[in-house]
């Protein structure tokens, strides 16, 4: 049975803090990829920032062998992310002939002499680069014949460089993300060998033996990671399609749909206006009948909530600044939303007093509230913040809990469904995949862990797949097709799971993110403050939340998420925010002449339209200003706005300036203050005309003079000539 091998995006378990020195990683079961401490499993994304190890990632490119003829491919990729060069060597690919009796024995370390498959050279891989090559093993090479048993099986690759050369890569075997001890131990591992090992990657042979295993996926139906607010109808007609298969093959394999809201949302919102592939898959959504329940708002984190002590859930406030697009279908405003700022000031005038509510465009049929924590964060504060806001079905994954028995359990007063993190850590490996080689080791794993499960009558097991990175896969329908591809699974909703016991294992949040959302949080009512110079405040109001609620998505709660630099990106546009309006000042501001009008550049960096009260005060008695209100002036959002403004001086010439106010309409909140500094110069400027003007008279004079006595000479010239 073989998988298609389609590319994908980025593939990696990144390492977690304290474990980044671990420089081997392999897509496979027991691949040397360092996971989180205490039970938190690493995010799919880019290595950590500043890693520079090499990387080499092996597999066979169809995860399931069979008996045919055709020969056996794997692929290699050797990755240098570092300054140096990896030296050329020799790759060896063997195979351990003792077959994998547990989902345990994957962990195992590899045989030191497996049976030798094959043997290739491999060019050196230059810094900051790599290379793929493929290593073909003839089929009698092959030594598994119908008589081995069938059953799951491990090759290794081994990276030897040329003699003389030092070794790039320290000797790394098993999966240090699972034994505290083994990771210590990977990590202090020194190059004394001359080999450059791979761990064991796993593959089925044949096809499993015993009964078939009972598997529930949990889809999520979520938004890319560049979606900050609510998608464009833009791109809602980019993102439909792809949702739309995932449904198909969710409804395959009897999934449960974990959805964000703001997809329900954000196509209500345009109403009529919203593209027909969007408004015909919502239908087909909201008439599916998959099991399924609502994530929080922009998938929050429940569980980073509690952190901060919370009582209550956030929520949005208002959707209106998306909303507002919809309910005038005569009209076209622009697809942009503040995400990527832009609007027409022109809609503020005809949008309508009745806006879709809250509740409206949030409606949805669901069995029982649940709430999808991040993974591994969860603790007793989870569960009671959860129940406080009437939530008692929740998803925990297994490193979370000490489990016995089939998935579903209750803890408390809550009811669980247990997914397996390692099972969901090799699918977010291959979701997230840049290669096919990287996608193949990780569909390799999700097989030869789903045939041991079934080998060993595991109970039933639930996959929960990575909303991170399934947010941005190309084609994440293709995993579930190649898990229903697999004889020994048995698609089963998740409500006819086998019920368990557990209990919960200690966890915690990230300090660092607490502490940054909780500063985050903190300055929501600062930028809220600021729409009171809005046509429309509760559009920034309910923007900000928005914004607020996806920074505490679930995608950033791993160590190796690189939170800090996401929190920085967000301030910074709280920054931009709290400026609202203020005046733009020019580096040298002259005023020419007794008298004129000096230009104001009003900018405003709102993505909303802005309506303000302007005063201009003289800095000094050296200059006067006849009008100095103007009321209601109007700034495009992201945009500027001229005010030209009388000025006179009494100097003829000085340094003074112009004192600008910006308020609200009604005057009682002022957002800027500043001053222009103006240079005078009007006497000099006066002398330098009078001047000018005496000259030009003196020459207009000369000029007439010498025409008169011109003409007067040519008159007598006649007479002189007669004489």
């Amino acid at each position: 049975m073989a998988f298609p091998s389609l590319p994908r995006r980025s593939a990696w378990r990144g390492a977690a803090a304290g474990l980044a020195a671990l420089a081997l990683v392999v897509g496979g079961a027991t691949a040397a990829t360092a996971e989180a401490p205490a039970g938190r499993p690493a995010e799919v994304g880019d290595p950590p920032t500043g890693t520079s190890l090499p990387t080499l990632i092996m597999s066979p490119l169809e995860p399931v062998l069979g008996d045919s003829a055709d020969d056996v491919s794997v692929g290699v990729v050797v990755r240098n992310p570092g300054d140096e060069p990896i030296p050329a060597g020799e790759l060896r690919v063997e195979l351990n002939p003792q077959r994998v009796e547990t989902i345990a024995g994957l962990d195992e370390e590899f045989p030191v002499s497996g049976e030798l498959l094959a043997e290739s050279a491999i060019g050196s891989t230059a810094a900051e680069s790599e290379q793929s090559v493929t290593v073909t093993i003839a089929r009698e090479d092959l030594p598994l014949t119908a008589l081995i048993a069938p059953g799951v099986y491990q090759l290794r690759a081994t990276l030897t460089p040329e003699s003389g050369t030092a070794p790039v890569i320290p000797e790394v075997t098993g999966d240090p993300g699972s034994d505290p001890e083994a990771a210590e131990a990977g990590d202090s591992a020194t190059a004394e060998t001359d080999a450059l090992r791979s761990a064991a990657v796993p593959f089925v042979w044949r096809e499993s033996g015993g009964s078939d295993v009972e598997v529930s996926v949990i889809v999520p139906l979520v938004l890319p990671t560049d979606i900050r607010t609510l998608p464009t109808r833009d791109q809602l007609s980019d993102l439909v399609p792809r949702l739309d298969r995932l449904l198909t093959a969710a409804t395959a394999q009897r999934a449960t749909l974990a959805i964000d809201p703001r997809i329900i949302a954000g196509i209500r919102a345009y109403g009529d206006e919203a593209p027909l592939l969007a408004q015909r898959f919502l239908s087909r959504l909201e008439s599916s009948s998959l099991p399924g329940f609502l994530l929080q708002f922009a998938d929050a984190d429940p569980a980073a909530q509690a952190a901060l002590g919370f009582t209550t859930l956030l929520e949005p406030t208002n959707l209106d600044f998306v909303s507002r697009f919809g309910v005038e279908p005569a009209q076209e405003p622009a697809d942009e939303l503040p995400d990527e700022p832009a609007d027409d000031p022109a809609e503020d005038d005809t949008v309508p007093t009745v806006l879709p509510t809250l509740s409206e465009l949030l409606a949805w049929s669901e069995e029982a509230p649940t709430a999808w924590p991040a993974e591994g964060a969860v603790d007793e504060g989870t569960l009671q913040l959860l129940e406080a806001n009437g939530i008692s079905d929740v998803v925990l994954t297994s490193d979370n809990v000490t489990q016995e028995g089939g998935p579903r359990v209750t803890l408390g007063r809550s009811d669980a469904l247990v997914t397996d993190a390692r099972l969901g850590a090799a699918a977010r490996r291959a979701l997230a995949a840049p290669n096919d080689t990287e996608r193949a080791a990780a569909v390799s794993e999700i097989a030869a862990r789903l045939a041991l499960a079934a080998e060993t009558d595991v109970p039933g097991v639930i996959l929960g797949l990575d909303r991170g990175a399934i947010a941005d896969a190309e084609n994440p329908e293709q995993l579930l097709e190649d898990i229903g591809d697999l004889d020994w699974v048995a698609a089963t909703p998740h409500t006819e799971q086998a019920t368990g016991t557990a209990s919960l294992k200690s966890a915690d949040t990230l300090e660092e993110r607490r502490e940054l959302l909780r500063t985050a949080v903190n300055r929501e009512g600062a930028v809220d403050e600021v729409g009171a110079i809005l046509i429309h405040p509760e559009y920034l109001s309910g923007y900000q939340r928005t914004r607020l609620l996806d920074l505490f998505a679930t995608r950033y709660a791993a160590s190796d998420a690189d939170f800090p630099a996401v929190a920085t990106t967000f301030r910074m546009r709280d920054a931009e925010l709290m400026e609202g309006v203020r005046a733009v000042s020019t580096e040298h501001t002259q005023l020419v002449g007794a008298s004129t009008r000096v230009p104001v550049q009003l900018r405003n960096s709102l993505p909303f339209e802005a309506l303000v009260s302007v005063r201009v005060d003289p800095a000094s008695a050296a200059l006067t200003v006849p009008e100095r209100s103007f009321a209601d002036v109007r700034v495009r959002p992201e945009g500027t706005e001229q005010l030209l403004v009388p000025v006179q001086s009494r100097v003829s010439s000085g340094e003074s300036g112009l004192v600008v106010s910006i308020a609200d309409v009604s005057g009682d909140w002022t957002i800027f203050t500043g001053t222009l500094s103006i240079t005078i110069r009007s006497g000099v400027e006066t002398i330098a005309i009078w001047t000018l003007g005496g000259l030009a008279a003196l020459l207009l004079g000369f000029g007439i003079w010498r025409s008169v006595r011109r003409r007067r000479h040519r008159r007598r010239a006649p007479e002189l000539t007669a004489a």
